[in-house]
């Protein structure tokens, strides 16, 4: 590693192959985001945005969907920019050398392995699945306090608590000020319960 490439103290430098490696998983990624939300907003077409009740069926998934491609737009202008500094730099993948923009401050820098990504796949697919059968509070709580705690390695105190806000609390808003259904739990003692 040259000296006139590290000049940030503690920052991690990826080197060659991995930068270009990253920073097209990254595109993918992005470019994967933006094709959810479009389909959301595509697919959500044929539901009414509102009814004489309140928020239709198409209300949230307008919102996701149009959140989801403003997100990923940019995030891929962000990527383009980075790709077009180190390619103006001259840098080239195979040579070893990282770009000042893609050097990340080693506490900034995100984890990105196979374990996580399944970790976070499954979680996905087990909390879709505990929707119907735990309701959306107990169900989501869960969730959340998985990713906080275990991917996240976040304190219990601060894992519970913004578990707690974004399971009961969402289930609030929706249901109370939006009156919009959210799933109950087929579990007998679990429905009385309030889940």
């Amino acid at each position: 590693m040259s000296a006139d490439v590290d000049t940030h103290p503690g920052a991690q430098q990826a080197t060659g192959d991995g930068v270009w490696r990253r920073l097209w998983l990254s595109t993918a990624a992005a470019g994967l985001v933006t094709l959810v939300g479009a389909a959301a907003l595509i697919g959500s077409r044929d539901y009414a945005y509102w009814t004489a009740l309140g928020p239709g069926p198409g209300f949230f998934p307008r919102w996701l969907g149009g959140i989801l491609v403003v997100c990923g737009a940019l995030w891929l202008v962000q990527l383009v920019r980075i790709a077009r500094s180190a390619k103006d730099a001259g840098e080239d993948p195979t040579n070893g050398q990282a770009s000042d923009a893609l050097v990340v401050p080693q506490d900034e820098a995100p984890e990105y392995s196979l374990p996580t990504v399944v970790a976070i796949v499954v979680s996905l697919c087990v909390l879709a699945a505990s929707l119907e059968v735990l309701g959306y509070q107990l169900a989501m709580f869960l969730f959340v306090l998985f990713h906080l705690l275990v991917l996240g390695r976040r304190r219990l105190l601060l894992s519970l608590t913004l578990a707690l806000m974004s399971s009961v609390g969402v289930f609030v808003v929706f249901t109370r000020f939006l009156t919009v259904p959210l799933p109950a739990s087929s579990i007998p003692f679990l429905r009385d319960m309030g889940f």
